[in-house]
């Protein structure tokens, strides 16, 4: 590295020239080279008589320190090369904030941004996808397509580290030989990890035995997507895609902004090209994707399929290249002069996200936090460790997670009336609801978090461990100084919200509205989150090594009614865990789905998304490995097998 690392950003180039991907008619065409789409390529192009094309907008930068260094995570956020760095749209019940809406840009989408956890959900969260009409989404099959795509590294067991478990990780629950590398501990553990999860059990809350059996409640060391031999993150283009890029029968064109599917052809019919694409029936009344149109270098291309257009483009853009292509709401596409071809009113609505809002206090200066890295002769002696694997930039900042079910977070009256609240409030967005379809896929999501909240044994909240301070607009950090963050998690919020098209230019970005605190008992949940965290930082061995509290502000907490001022304080503050899903859920037709179980939109033959807009509910987890899970059991779904053929990456282990 040389030295402490400032973006150094540069002009990425295509993988083939644009004229030899024009030049292919594909068997499958995915548009999107993120988490999901990278992972559905690979595994369909191990069959060699299968030519599979992959668009991305982005470009592909592998050896980025800023992206590959564990130590740098965050340094990419908000940078117009590699994410698109939406906004949302002015919240309503976040005093008009606009907020933040990061997505990864670039070969490996947002695995290539993010924060590094892997962290699954619970076994009675994922069967619940089956009770949404989606037969075979359940525990069982979804833990094999986790483990499918992972390979985890042996773990560095220490004495500091074994205060961090009850008993060792089962390695019947976690993958090997798959592509991505999944570790526990990176180099550097910070001291003051062991202090908070001590400082958790004494307030009753245990370590979690096993963080990937399916039960997701205690304290529990994260697993992080890092390769502790090399010290670098792995993500989908180094797994994917790197031990694969010399099949001839995988092509992918960056810097590629797809515009929309082309739904066409009938049977007796012939594609019509033009300034846009005519579309015709097929003789079922389907549509039939036969191609996707482009941007690149200013011209508007076409790129054409036999099979398949698959759109990968995630949570927001996936919705968003639906309505292009007219499959949508007809009241919003007649808006911006869109002929409807698919009437799908559900597309772009049942948004949900995380929400977190943070704490953060000034540690003992002996503690090696991220600050260190504001320091010149702390980034020197860090990049010289980091050459062996060691130090901070090994490291991640985010390595421990405390999930808690709702007993931990009220008393039975507290939690009564958090519940009546919340009951209140759902029945009044339901009531606001006008297509009977969506009313009743919402009406059974509420239905499933309000039996999951009764029955105690799903975390409603996570306290993330940040070791250093939480980039915030609002407070940054002193020189000298070090920091510990603890953000308040919201896992299963009832509010949701919608992302539709701004217009009919593809270039523009949605309107993403995710409706963040509507309803209340969003705010009361996070407010009792928070409160725990403020505990867990009072109590013993923690609070020994806290020096001061610095946000919320003294005047809060020396304010009266502090409720009042803490719920400010939220709408404040808070940010987006970046987990945004459910904007074309797959569920079955009658409650509301924009896909099937197997993932194909409802009124086409060919033409599927196989991303996380497709997760119809918000579980307790961090999305990524769900995400893999969606591209392994996609492409299993795609070629009718659950086979698993070798794979070019088990050469590098």
């Amino acid at each position: 590295m040389g030295g402490y690392c400032t973006p150094q950003f540069f002009k990425p180039m295509p993988i083939v020239p644009t004229a030899v991907f024009l030049a292919v008619q594909f068997d499958y065409l995915i548009v999107g080279g993120g988490t999901s789409g990278l992972c559905v390529a690979a595994r369909l192009s191990e069959d060699k008589n299968i030519v599979v094309g992959v668009l991305e907008a982005g470009g592909y930068d592998p050896d980025l320190p800023e992206i590959s260094v564990p130590g740098l995570v965050g340094h990419t956020m908000a940078h117009p090369v590699y994410d698109w760095s939406f906004f949302s749209e002015p919240q309503v019940h976040a005093n008009g904030r606009s907020i933040l809406q990061s997505r990864g840009k670039g070969l490996g989408g947002s695995s290539q941004n993010n924060f590094l956890g892997t962290l699954r959900p619970s076994k009675e969260e994922f069967d619940a996808l089956e009770e949404l009409g989606n037969k075979g989404w359940n525990w069982n099959s979804l833990l094999e397509s986790m483990k499918k795509s992972e390979h985890t590294l042996q773990h560095n067991f220490c004495p500091e580290n074994d205060r961090m478990f009850s008993v060792p990780p089962n390695p019947q629950f976690h993958g090997r030989g798959g592509p991505i590398m999944k570790s526990l501990f990176p180099a550097s553990i910070p001291p003051i990890h062991a202090a908070l999860f001590d400082a958790a059990e004494n307030l009753g809350v245990a370590r979690c035995p096993e963080t990937g059996h399916g039960v997701v409640l205690g304290s529990m060391p994260v697993f992080t997507t890092v390769d502790t031999r090399t010290a670098t993150r792995s993500y989908a283009a180094s797994g994917y895609y790197k031990p694969n890029a010399d099949r001839s029968n995988l092509l992918i064109l960056t810097e590629a902004h797809a515009t929309k599917a082309s739904p066409a052809v009938c049977s007796v019919g012939q594609v019509l090209m033009g300034p846009k694409v005519i579309l015709e029936h097929q003789e079922d009344g389907k549509k039939r994707a036969v191609g996707v149109e482009f941007i690149r270098d200013g011209s508007w291309l076409s790129s054409f399929v036999r099979k398949e257009v698959i759109l990968s483009a995630g949570s927001f853009q996936s919705p968003q290249l639906l309505e292009l292509s007219g499959i949508g709401n007809p009241e919003i596409l007649n808006v911006h002069g869109i002929k409807t071809l698919i009437n799908l009113p559900e597309v772009g609505e049942n948004l949900q996200d995380h929400t977190m809002v943070f704490t953060i206090a000034e540690v003992d200066e002996t503690i090696d936090t991220m600050e260190l890295l504001l320091d010149p002769h702390q980034q020197r002696k860090h990049a010289e460790l980091y050459k062996n694997q060691r130090g901070i930039l090994a490291s991640v900042p985010t390595s421990g997670s405390i999930f808690v079910e709702p007993s931990k977070l009220g008393n039975a009256e507290e939690l009564r009336a958090w519940r009546d609240l919340a009951e209140s409030q759902c029945n009044s967005y339901l009531s606001s609801i006008k297509y009977p379809r969506l009313k009743k896929g919402i009406q059974k999501q509420y239905n499933l978090q309000k039996e999951w909240f009764s029955r105690n044994k799903q975390a409603e909240g996570e306290i993330i461990f940040f070791n250093g301070h939480y980039p915030s607009a609002e407070l940054q950090p002193t020189l000298g100084k070090r920091y510990l963050s603890l953000s308040a998690a919201l896992m299963h919020p009832f509010s949701r919200g919608t992302v539709h098209i701004k217009s009919a230019n593809p270039l523009d970005p949605p309107a993403i509205d995710p409706n963040y605190l509507a309803n209340d008992a969003d705010v009361e949940m996070t407010l009792r989150i928070l409160r725990l965290a403020f505990k867990i930082q009072e109590t013993a061995p923690l609070r020994d090594l806290i020096k001061e509290r610095v946000s919320p502000s003294r005047e809060i907490f020396g304010s009266g009614e502090q409720d009042e001022k803490f719920k400010e304080y939220i709408k404040n503050t808070f940010s987006t865990v970046f987990h945004p899903v459910g904007t074309a859920a797959m569920m079955s037709r009658e409650l509301g789905g924009v896909v099937d179980d197997k993932l194909m939109v409802y009124g086409t033959s060919n033409l599927r998304v196989v991303d996380l807009s497709i997760l119809p509910m918000e579980l307790a987890c961090h999305t990524q490995s769900i995400a893999y899970a969606i591209g392994e059991k996609a492409a299993d779904i795609i070629r009718g097998t659950q086979m698993n053929p070798p794979f070019a990456a088990l050469s590098l282990l």
